[in-house]
């Protein structure tokens, strides 16, 4: 059996990575003291593109051939590694920090008894100390234990386990192959419970239960594998769509405010605690000029943002940095209207800080979602832009 905590096969690595593009999920990039969420935009056998723009890059100080750091999920499992930097190009019409592929991943979630996740949802029943049969949904396998879930999603896992407590587990696997195992509880939270294998478990039983999991581990491999080879896995992969969304108009209302972010439940927070005050238009995977992609919004002239009079870039982008983009739309568009960074409200005087030298005109704390605080933010400063 293969170590499923350690990655070390390169087309195993490519089809992880292949499987993160066509998710559109991000990778989280650090060098010295900067960290920072990237999308993947652009997968080749040797190489990956991240979106960063080129101011961001040179602020970073990053030069070819040093090493950075990667974190990143994939099927529920986190992984750290290293890359090296290639440099600063273009990919997919959108500047890049170009990474060589790394050669290893290392999973970081070694608390968990989880060596394999399926790809398909299995159901299964257990029960808890105080008896209580229970309808679950596997998570992941592994060979001392499993990792569950409640398939009922309004139920909380700390309302049925604790810590230590014993659980009997009773899983169909396939065939006359069943698994049916005294266990204990190692770890829970909201979500889901690792339950481990006790010593009463039947050894026979379980010598089956792992046989059968190393080929499901050998299989899926050998579905990434074909997967790769079938979609070209040794050439250039692009992500599955470049069209980019239309703007969204939540709440149709003057005075009119652009929100930049990937999260419509962050815009729908934003329009359903202040829409009778503001309205509220987003816009999502931004690459390029800004006020061209929120027409008829915006004014026909260059310099005219017609209805908009304020822009919040959220923390969240997808295709670059909000520092970035604030930096875009203040120097380069030269954007008049007022300009807002928005995230969690920690290290709240350093991120101002930073936000005004970007080009904004302040920081909007919305991690807690304090309305009464955003409310008068917003406010006050648009009747000081009025």
């Amino acid at each position: 059996m293969s170590d499923a905590r350690l990655v070390e096969d390169a087309l195993a690595i490519q089809a992880l990575f292949h499987r993160l593009l066509a998710a559109n999920e991000k990778v989280t990039v650090a060098y010295r003291q900067n960290r920072q969420p990237l999308t993947l935009v652009h997968l080749e056998a040797e190489r990956l593109a991240l979106a960063m723009g080129r101011g961001e890059f040179e602020a970073w100080q990053l030069k070819a051939g040093e090493k950075v750091s990667l974190n990143l999920e994939d099927r529920g499992f986190t992984y750290e590694a290293v890359a090296p930097c290639e440099g600063h190009g273009t990919a997919e019409d959108l500047p890049c920090l170009l990474l060589g592929l790394p050669r290893s991943l290392r999973r970081t979630d070694l608390h968990r008894l989880v060596d394999f996740a399926p790809d398909a949802d299995v159901a299964c029943t257990f029960t808890n100390a105080r008896s209580a049969l229970l309808e679950g949904v596997v998570k992941g396998l592994g060979r001392e234990g499993v990792e569950l879930a409640l398939r009922d999603p309004r139920q909380r896992i700390g309302d049925f386990f604790r810590m230590g407590e014993e659980s009997t587990l009773d899983l169909p696997l396939e065939g006359n192959l069943r698994l049916v195992a005294p266990t204990k509880v190692t770890y829970l939270d909201e979500q889901k419970v690792g339950l481990c294998f006790t010593e009463q478990a039947d050894h026979s039983l379980l010598g089956r239960y792992r046989t059968w999991l190393d080929h499901q581990q050998q299989a899926q491999a050998q579905r990434d594998r074909d997967a790769m080879i079938e979609g070209g896995g040794r050439r250039p992969v692009r992500r599955g769509s470049l069209e980019r969304p239309a703007p969204r108009l939540w709440v149709d209302k003057d005075p009119l405010l652009l929100v930049l972010t990937e999260q419509d439940d962050f815009v729908q927070r934003m329009a359903e605690g202040l829409g009778r005050k503001f309205g509220f238009l987003s816009l999502d995977q931004i690459s390029g000029p800004v006020r061209p992609q929120v027409q008829p919004w915006a004014g026909p002239g260059s310099a005219d943002w017609g209805r908009l009079r304020l822009v919040i870039v959220h923390h969240r982008l997808r295709l670059a940095s909000p520092l970035e983009l604030t930096r875009q739309l203040s120097q380069e568009e030269r954007c008049p209207l007022p300009i807002l960074v928005a995230g969690p409200e920690e290290d709240l005087e350093l991120k101002r800080l930073r936000a005004v030298e970007a080009g904004a005109v302040d920081f909007l704390a919305v991690e807690p979602f304090r309305i009464l605080r955003v409310l008068q933010q917003l406010d006050q400063l648009l009747k000081l832009f009025a």
